[in-house]
């Protein structure tokens, strides 16, 4: 493997694997969301919206054996990737995807992966995935008892919180930006505030977190 390939990982807890061949071609869709409506007197106008969520598409294959085309020196068993991918998929799990060199880092679902075997080449399967870009929703439930009477609120002492959340985190081993950011934020999705505010410290790759840097937590 050379230093000059890019990398593709796809992590879910703890497992993590490097596809070991790279596609020819990423395809990566960005789509609008915007409406049209038509006003009385004005005509069509465009309402913009946030846009869709970002899709990645590529097709690849899983080697029996290893050759110099690889990306890592002992690729798995093309049934390990396999089973890996579509236990995320059917377990709606969402998975960390990075590759290297390219600036990408997300959470993202997988929307689609299949995969077949060529009678050229018994043992290497050739598949094709679609991940979706994802973002953490919060919902905030609110209970409505209709049966209790309102009173009037009771009159309290405001008192001033004096805990103050730390400042700072000494990352340990195992850390990821992302849990990180779940502990402090309650979203994980939030790691890029921690990350930006470190970028110094951390390099260009937030995955690559050391054990005993201090992080400033804004």
């Amino acid at each position: 493997m050379t230093s000059s390939k890019y990398q593709i990982w796809l992590e879910a807890g703890k497992k993590k694997h490097q596809l070991p061949v790279n596609p020819e071609s990423i395809k990566i869709q960005r789509n609008g969301n915007n409406q049209s409506v038509t006003i009385a007197g004005l005509g069509e106008t465009t309402v913009l919206q946030e846009p869709k969520a970002v899709t990645i598409s590529f097709t690849s294959f899983f080697p029996k054996t290893y050759f110099p085309g690889c990306t890592v020196k002992k690729p798995l068993l093309p049934h390990a990737y396999i089973n890996a991918i579509s236990t995320w998929l059917n377990e709606k799990t969402v998975v960390r995807l990075y590759i290297t060199k390219c600036d990408i880092v997300w959470y993202a679902t997988i929307e689609s992966f299949s995969y077949s075997q060529s009678g050229g080449d018994v043992g290497s399967y050739d598949y094709t995935i679609s991940l979706k870009s994802y973002k953490t929703v919060r919902v905030r439930q609110i209970n409505i008892n209709k049966n209790k009477k309102a009173s009037a609120p009771k009159k309290t002492n405001a008192r001033v919180n004096t805990k103050s959340k730390p400042k700072t985190y000494t990352v340990k081993s195992g850390d990821s930006l992302y849990n990180i950011a779940k502990k402090y934020y309650g979203d994980g999705s939030k790691y890029t505030k921690i990350y930006e505010a470190n970028k110094k410290i951390i390099g260009s790759n937030p995955n690559l977190i050391k054990a005993g840097q201090v992080l400033t937590i804004p």
